[in-house]
């Protein structure tokens, strides 16, 4: 039986752990590279979390308990709790709810994909790449056992130039790799669900098939 999670796993807060150290790609966003990890953590909240809640009021209270809790200015959190956000909590809010996260679910096993074809390059015996066997009818696709074989250096020069363009991108792919696209497969934030996304599932075994 497959679990399930809400559907809003995508740059999950951690624990107690600045969202920027869980996805470093947050800091190189416009909105959110001088913003306090609190407010980060309201406007997650409210643009994804629970943004399917329709009652302005219980909406923005659920962002603030999850976020700030009660470390929230008086005076500020009265402003919050009339929806009138600072510029920079309503930036934050609508950039949270720009993101798509299929496509970057997509991205994700595209990213993994390439780095196992990386692999698997990488592993290839370099004393057999550009070999052409040679056979007795002078061909080099005959029967049978070959007479000599010869090396076509073309191909040994491409495997060079791919193995080395491979190497460069390596810690790119992988810095890549490692931050996820922000999307969290499994666990939950906070405590409020766990389990494997229905459509997480599916993609994975879409990208599986392509294999």
């Amino acid at each position: 039986m497959r679990t399930r999670i809400s559907d809003k796993d995508l740059f999950v807060p951690v624990v107690n752990r600045d969202m920027i150290r869980s996805y470093p790609e947050l800091a190189r966003i416009e909105e959110f590279k001088k913003m306090r990890s609190l407010d980060m953590k309201f406007c997650w909240y409210y643009a994804i979390f629970f943004s399917d809640e329709k009652n302005p009021d219980k909406r923005v209270r659920s962002a603030l308990k999850h976020s700030w809790r009660e470390g929230m200015d008086g005076k500020l959190l009265e402003k919050f709790l009339k929806l009138d956000f600072p510029d920079s909590i309503r930036k934050g809010i609508t950039r949270f709810g720009s993101f798509d996260i299929g496509s970057r679910i997509r991205a994700k096993f595209a990213a993994e994909r390439i780095l196992d074809g990386f692999e698997k390059l990488a592993q290839t015996d370099v004393n057999t790449v550009g070999v052409i066997y040679i056979y007795a009818d002078g061909s080099q696709d005959g029967e049978g056992e070959p007479l000599g074989e010869k090396r076509d250096w073309n191909q040994v020069s491409a495997f060079v130039n791919s193995m080395v363009k491979i190497n460069e991108s390596l810690p790119d792919l992988l810095k890549r790799v490692e931050e996820g696209f922000g999307v969290r497969s499994s666990s939950s934030p906070e405590g409020l669900g766990e389990g494997i996304r229905d459509d997480f599932q599916k993609i994975k075994e879409e990208q599986s098939t392509l294999i």
